[in-house]
């Protein structure tokens, strides 16, 4: 099997991270695999990535997602110690923002497998700045820019390691 559908078939999403901070070299290499991602109608000038390693705004952020909800006080990155947000500036399509997100993530993701990193995609974490729109200067988001999604990142502790990832069959059919 090519190099490339082993890494897809290894990657799984990590749910408990170690508190030991990846290196830079590991997080070049993870925003430069986002940068080869598609982006609708080459509109690369309307997307953004911020990398947090700041332990209290990572906190700060899940707080606030959770904030009125039934995890109210949950940590929605699993204590990665890594978190990249993908932001968007509007787009011409609706939606595009989210495909954006999806396949710069997925890249992401993939990326921090082939480095033996564990990674899981979060939705969620879009609902912070919604919810507490002086987070966005604090990430230093640009102005124009929403976050949409992002990716918690860093080495898998054993336990979220455990358990093998189960098997997917997603039906098909051929016209």
């Amino acid at each position: 099997m090519a190099e490339t559908l082993v890494t897809i078939a290894n990657r799984k999403s990590t749910r408990g991270f170690k508190m030991d901070q990846i290196p830079a070299a590991a997080v070049d290499a993870i925003l430069k695999a986002g940068n080869e991602a598609p982006v609708g109608t080459g509109a690369f000038p309307t997307i953004h990535f911020t990398v947090i390693q700041n332990a209290d705004l990572i906190k700060k952020i899940s707080d606030a997602a959770t904030r009125g909800t039934p995890r109210a006080g949950a940590d929605i990155f699993y204590g990665a110690p890594t978190v990249i947000l993908v932001s968007a500036a509007e787009q011409p399509f609706p939606g595009l923002d989210l495909a954006d997100a999806g396949s710069i993530i997925q890249n992401f993701l993939l990326a921090a497998t082939d480095l033996g990193l564990g990674s899981v995609y979060i939705f969620g974490s879009n609902a912070a700045f919604a919810a507490e729109p002086e987070l966005l200067k604090e990430a230093g988001i640009p102005e124009g820019f929403k976050p949409v999604s992002s990716a918690a990142i860093g080495y898998a502790t054993a336990e979220a390691t455990a358990a093998p990832k189960a098997p997917r069959n997603i039906p098909v059919n051929r016209v």
